[in-house]
């Protein structure tokens, strides 16, 4: 079975990173069963050490970035470990190969595939401002459990917030009107967002096409997480769903069918 590193927060249901959805809604959407083991911030290096779970990146100055999501495959049988593995790109193409008799995430095309990656890895991180994922990671930092609040402090300041020069989140500031401003640009970014996909959402037609691809869960998994973080009933959430004459509404309701379900009580 699958074990699924995570770190909880306070949100419903604990998971709320943009790239953990991604993996959950792919063991969904495949119906691939998995279970969740939490790890707080300073247990997620050594822990995935132990594992030979390699790093995702490494750091300017040559230190390895260990993160999650991260999964290990064992044999329920054998007890033999199939993969250990991090990044949800890297996870996504394992589960299509390993799970071959699965719905496919990945498209058999070499073109497609291309765009696919290229959309996934570079395009879709590059429509949101940074003040954005500043303001959520603003949000989350104090949601997390005592231990797991410094780490990630100082994480999100030398990571993708690394451009801000200061080494921690508190330390970065943001106004109010940056905040209003950075959210224009979030809806900025949908209108984008919209024109890269294929057809309408009236013909449940997605990035590639009529087919459902990890990057359709890519844009799933944005939205989740700005659920979860914002809230249900937020006004940022009210604005998302009614944005582009209320595609992402319907975008995530389609989503919840297929993926038999993105919310909260999914999570284990």
């Amino acid at each position: 079975m699958i074990t699924l590193y995570d770190i909880p927060s306070n949100v419903p249901g604990r998971a709320w990173s943009l790239f953990m959805w991604r993996i959950r809604l792919s063991l969904s959407y495949k119906s691939i069963p998995y279970k969740t083991q939490w790890l707080e911030s300073p247990e997620i290096a050594p822990t995935l050490k132990s594992l030979n779970i390699p790093p995702t990146k490494y750091y300017e100055d040559g230190t390895p970035m260990y993160s999650v999501p991260a999964i290990l495959d064992v044999d329920d049988e054998t007890g033999e470990t199939r993969v250990a593995l991090a990044e949800s790109y890297d996870i996504a193409k394992y589960l299509d190969e390993a799970y071959p008799l699965t719905p496919k995430l990945f498209p058999t095309d070499k073109a497609e595939v291309e765009r696919l990656e290229k959309f996934v890895k570079q395009e879709f991180l590059a429509i949101w401002p940074p003040s954005f994922y500043l303001k959520v990671c603003k949000m989350m930092l104090p949601r997390f459990n005592p231990g797991s609040q410094d780490p990630f402090s100082k994480s999100c300041a030398k990571d993708f917030l690394r451009g801000y020069g200061k080494e921690r989140l508190e330390d970065i500031p943001l106004s109010e009107e940056e905040a209003k401003d950075g959210w224009r640009k979030v809806q900025d970014g949908f209108v984008t967002l919209e024109g890269k996909l294929k057809g309408s959402d009236e013909k449940k037609q997605w990035l590639l096409g009529s087919e459902i691809s990890f990057a359709d869960l890519v844009i799933g998994a944005f939205l989740v997480s700005i659920r979860v973080v914002f809230g249900e009933e937020s006004d940022e959430w009210k604005d998302v769903v009614a944005w582009n004459g209320g595609r992402w509404g319907r975008f995530i309701a389609t989503l919840d069918e297929s993926c038999r379900s993105t919310a909260v009580d999914q999570v284990e």
